[in-house]
């Protein structure tokens, strides 16, 4: 019998103690690497002193196939052993690293050495017999990566505004800030709650642009959770560079124009050190600018390997997005969590969209014009589940609230709410969408004559694109904002009052 000890394990690989040294893997393997020595030990401590005098000699046994069993044995794979025990060697060198490091350049030096061990066990071919043990230690090399690059970016410089009041709100602002330090000003920006934030993907988006014919556009998703109308007119207003992005696709939902509903969100906002400074007429961008300017590696913060790992939220990529995984199973959903109707729902109770939500879209629909920049208001699918009887009624209410507010502020509307009735799996909860169904409304947005006609526009300073006559700007004039064609969903659906009750 072999035994595996150490290969992958947690005291060479794993979370727990850190290795001094590799074990050599010609130990670990020796079992295989010399069989028939072993086999000879085997027989010289288990074979009897003297064969007894009246036993008759037989021939051993052997298969009815004729092949030894000893033959069966997968020949060792010397060049693939030798590479996992240079694999094994960077991955010791990197924890043997970790243990002393506590600034961002220590901690750069730990992935490259997780890196180099990533690279090493991966190169190991399919067709070898080691792959599976190539294979599994590269697992483990991949999550010790992950944890490491979260404390090198905890250890890199921060961004040099003082908190808005959430790590995630100060992670997007510093990761927006970086992008337009790195490739511009985004062509679109997405915001929204975190309804947007998970809910449509910069990335395909993009990606389904490009296969429309229209290349290199750059699109970014600056969605906080919990943002009403009255946290996206500061985005917008207050806290980002100007000018803005040419098109801002704003994705959610009735929750964040409900007046009725405490807006814990802005007040958090309200109280921040960030808000207060920002409030003063300091720009978040000459901060940011500064504080890397100005950064020395002795004020870096010290992150070891004992310390906590950020609270920032492990999935929100370079554009913004948070990709999630989860996929709503209603029969295995509300076995977790208590099914709450609309009757009981706090977003919907009490319900008031003439408040200073509704006053907040204005001046957030009166900024876009200014900065020639179109908005473009996506209402976001719901589930079938979610959608009750109370809460279509109150939907049906905020259609009604789009159309109206269309039509006196001049911006477009994107009706998506009812689309995926009978699709739960596009959904990682009732009311949220999960990464498969954010795919699918950043291809739909790519597909839309309304955001085809907005990157058309004459004031998007990128070259004239070969594009249908039929995506003029002219389609986004206010004098053709048609609500009751805006507000109908894409599967040709509007919610009314009749049909809500």
């Amino acid at each position: 019998m072999l035994a595996w000890v150490g290969l992958g394990s947690a005291d060479l690989l794993g979370l727990g103690a850190w290795a001094s040294e590799p074990p050599s893997l010609d130990h670990l393997l020796e079992g295989i690497a010399e069989p028939e020595r072993a086999r000879d030990v085997i027989r010289t401590e288990t074979a009897p002193e003297t064969a007894p005098e009246t036993a008759p000699e037989t021939a051993p046994a052997t298969p009815s196939s004729g092949v030894n069993p000893e033959d069966m044995i997968p020949a060792v794979d010397a060049a693939a052993a030798a590479i996992l025990q240079q694999a094994a060697e960077q991955a010791s060198a990197a924890m043997m690293l970790a243990q002393s490091a506590t600034s961002a350049a220590e901690w750069d030096a730990v992935m490259v050495r997780w890196l180099e061990a990533i690279a090493l066990a991966q190169s190991v071919p399919p067709e070898s017999p080691s792959r599976i043990v190539a294979q599994r230690q590269l697992r483990s090399y991949v999550q010790r990566l992950m944890e490491v690059q979260q404390r090198t970016e905890q250890a890199s410089p921060n961004s040099g505004i003082p908190s808005l009041g959430s790590p995630l709100f100060d992670a997007q602002l510093a990761g927006y800030l970086s992008y337009l330090a790195t490739v511009g000003t985004p062509d679109v920006l997405i915001v929204g709650s975190s309804r947007a934030l998970q809910g449509i993907n910069p990335q395909v988006m993009q990606q389904a642009l490009a296969a429309s014919g229209y290349p290199e556009l750059k699109i970014f998703n600056f969605s906080v959770n919990g943002a009403t109308a009255q946290i996206v007119n500061f985005i917008l207003s207050d806290l980002l560079p100007q000018p803005l992005p040419a098109v801002i696709v704003w994705g959610d939902g009735s929750r964040a124009f409900n007046a009725g509903r405490r807006d814990r969100t802005w007040e958090g906002l309200l109280t921040s050190p960030g808000y207060q400074d920002i409030s003063t007429g300091l720009s978040p961008e000459n901060l940011f600018v500064a504080s890397i300017a100005s950064a020395q590696p002795s004020t870096f913060p010290e992150v070891t390997v004992r310390s906590p790992l950020s609270e920032i939220p492990g999935n929100i990529d370079a554009f913004g997005f948070s990709a999630v995984e989860d996929r709503f199973t209603p029969q295995t959903y509300y076995q977790q969590f208590p099914k709450v109707t609309g009757r009981y729902d706090g977003a919907y109770r009490p319900f008031n969209l003439n408040g200073e939500q509704a006053i907040a879209l204005g001046n957030i629909a009166a900024f876009s014009r200014q900065q020639q920049s179109q908005l473009i208001f996506v209402n976001l699918p719901l589930s079938s589940d979610y959608l009750d009887e109370f809460r279509r009624y109150h939907e049906a209410q905020f259609q009604q609230f789009l159309q109206a507010q269309s039509r006196t502020h001049g911006f477009a509307v994107i009706d998506l709410l009812t689309q995926w009735q009978s699709q739960p799996g596009l959904f990682a909860d009732p009311s949220h969408i999960n990464q498969d169904g954010a795919a699918v409304i950043a291809t739909q947005l790519a597909q839309n004559p309304i955001i085809l006609a907005a990157l058309n526009r004459p004031t998007l300073n990128r070259p004239t694109l070969n594009r249908p006559d039929s995506l003029s700007s002219d389609s986004l004039s206010p004098a053709s904002l048609n609500p009751d064609e805006q507000t109908v969903t894409e599967t040709g659906e509007e919610i009314t009052d009749a049909t809500a009750e």
